[in-house]
């Protein structure tokens, strides 16, 4: 299952570089691809990109 974050182009590149999280430039991304392990990084890595 994939989303759309909504976030611009830029946030993806934060998000690519300093976290280490991939994504489509659009900010797509897999969401059924999260385990329980990833989920708290990543929900953390977006919320830090998004402030």
């Amino acid at each position: 299952m994939f989303s759309f974050l909504g976030i611009t182009p830029e946030q993806v590149r934060q998000l690519r570089e300093e976290h280490g999280i991939y994504m489509l430039e659009s900010s797509r991304v897999n969401v059924a691809g999260l385990n329980d392990r990833a989920l708290p990084r990543v929900a953390s890595a977006i919320r830090r990109v998004m402030q």
